[in-house]
């Protein structure tokens, strides 16, 4: 209980008053401290048209949080940003605090918001011709579309490559691709079909068999062997011991070719996951892919 009169009570209570709003005012004028919203890792989102259908992609573009505009850095592309980025933020976080990688800009292509636009856009955009029905393990699973490879590559030529480079300072002569599974085959083709492009790759249970790939693909790999890699490339290639059928028996004689070809400027390195099957495998050899183009 308070022994102050009530004109005491009132001229404390004004005193009170005042001292309170001008702490406020202070609180909020422009270099005083105020309250710190925590947030993730800022990124930014592009989005650019597609294709012949209308359709419009996000794009992210993560840069390292030691990013320096005054230094230049590697850069990943990876079209199955959702399984696959996560990991390799995390990856390239903390190697890069513990100095046993390179920071490297990110930029992901995502595919829909929820698992069938997912589905249906990748098997669209990552394969170079229409397939049907694939084989998955004991599953035969319906795959009606395909045929969308090129439209891809044209976006990323056209689209995100000129925006990426244009806003950020990449090293030109370390631009990478990143895929798996469909992905992988994505990667594999691009690699043979523009070859100029990307110089680091990082291609994961790629299917280079029939019907995922044809006469065509085979055609561009034996010129792309007999023309040789006009500057510095690092290919890591991998897949699980117990993979799909369709990696197994296309992949391994691709691979086995590649370890046999004699050029300079080819740095290549493969792999088979002991133990694991096909979407496993995965994580691993992200990892390990990593490493091998950007380690210290």
């Amino acid at each position: 209980m308070s022994h102050l009169e009530p004109t005491s009570r009132r001229a404390l209570g004004l005193a009170l008053a005042v001292l309170l709003s001008s702490v406020f005012a202070s609180a909020q004028e422009p270099g005083s401290p105020s309250t710190e919203r925590l947030a993730m890792l800022p990124m930014e989102r592009q989005v650019h048209p597609i294709g012949k259908s209308g359709q419009e992609m996000e794009v992210v573009v993560y840069t390292p949080h030691t990013y320096d505009p005054a230094q230049s850095y590697p850069l990943l592309v990876v079209p199955d940003a959702d399984p696959l980025i996560g990991l390799l933020k995390t990856v390239n976080f903390l190697w890069t605090e513990d100095g046993k990688a390179e920071p490297v800009i990110l930029v992901g292509l995502p595919f829909g918001r929820t698992p069938d636009a997912i589905w249906k856009n990748r098997s669209y955009y990552l394969l170079p011709d229409a397939v049907g029905v694939i084989e998955y393990y004991d599953a035969q699973i319906p795959l009606n579309t395909g045929g969308g490879a090129r439209e891809l590559a044209d976006f990323l030529h056209r689209k995100v490559l000129p925006s990426v480079l244009e806003q950020y300072n990449i090293d030109r002569d370390r631009v990478g691709l990143a895929g798996f599974s469909m992905g992988g085959l994505f990667a594999a083709w691009h690699l043979v079909t523009y070859p100029d492009v990307f110089s680091d790759y990082i291609i994961i249970a790629p299917p280079l068999a029939a019907p995922f790939v044809g006469p065509g693909f085979e055609k561009a790999t034996r010129l792309l062997r007999r023309r040789g890699f006009r500057r510095p490339t690092r290919i890591y290639v991998s897949h699980a011991e117990n993979d799909l059928a369709a990696v197994r028996s296309g992949a391994a004689p691709w691979i086995e070719a590649w370890k046999a070809h004699d050029d300079a400027n080819l740095r290549f390195q493969d792999e088979v996951i002991g133990g694991l099957r096909h979407d496993a495998g995965a994580i691993p050899a992200l990892i390990n892919g990593y490493e091998f183009l950007y380690g210290r």
